[in-house]
């Protein structure tokens, strides 16, 4: 019967051989990730407000138009849509901003 030896491996400093020890940076990494992410994530998200607010105002203004007939039901029909988009749009914003911890 052969028998197989493995080669050591130094438990103590590191993951299968490996001499450093995991995610030794120092401090932990994690943190400024983590806080990048939520800052772009809030740029990103007063940015999309901002956009949004713009669209609800533009499909407002819209309503005043002096048109009638189909085309004008029709276009009407598709603001009303766009309005719903952009205000539940608005509500997932606000709501991605207070999940990541920071105030609209």
């Amino acid at each position: 019967m052969n028998i197989v030896h493995a080669p050591l491996i130094d438990t103590t400093g590191g993951l299968a051989g490996n001499t450093v020890t995991p995610f030794d940076y120092g401090t932990c990494p994690c943190h400024q990730a983590t806080q990048r992410s939520r800052d772009l994530i809030r740029i990103q998200c007063a940015s999309t407000s901002a956009s949004t607010e713009r669209a609800i105002a533009a499909i407002d203004r819209s309503r005043t138009i002096a048109w009638s007939g189909k085309a004008a039901d029709l276009f009407r029909s598709r603001q009303g849509t766009s309005l719903t988009n952009a205000s539940l749009l608005s509500d997932e914003v606000y709501a991605t901003v207070r999940m990541v911890g920071g105030a609209p």
